[in-house]
């Protein structure tokens, strides 16, 4: 099974780190429904499908899956154009994903008061699948 974790606008491609986590895989489902009661006390359930909003959280962490500063930067500017649209490549896996807002949490693995395009940062991309 392939480990790599791309990221692409059809002109730019971004190799994200490949030990990046989907921390949320497991937590949505494409089944929703709300309860109610109807006034004689009956439950009243409706139930349908999501179409799309699928969270991809990946997740990196200070242990590992750092990126640098200038990859970080890139990854930043398509962050950075609202309504984009991109494939995901995740371990073989293809996604039509855009952006969730806030798109990226970034933090130093060292504080550094004027960084180079080298420094190392932790990174979690907020991504969510559309259809198209």
């Amino acid at each position: 099974m392939t480990q790599q974790i791309t990221l692409s606008d059809g002109t730019t491609t971004i190799n994200l780190p490949p030990d990046l986590e989907w921390q949320d895989e497991f937590g949505w489902t494409p089944v929703e429904h709300s309860t109610d009661y109807s006034q004689t006390g009956s439950l009243i359930v409706q139930e349908g499908e999501r179409q799309d909003g699928r969270p991809i959280t990946l997740f990196g962490g200070r242990d590992g899956a750092w990126m640098s500063r200038a990859e970080l930067e890139q990854l930043y500017s398509l962050a950075s154009v609202p309504s984009k649209q991109f494939t995901l490549n995740l371990w073989g896996r293809t996604f039509n994903v855009m952006f969730r807002r806030p798109p990226l949490t970034v933090e130093p693995i060292r504080r550094m008061a004027n960084p180079g395009p080298d420094h190392q940062y932790a990174v979690t991309v907020n991504l969510m699948e559309i259809n198209p």
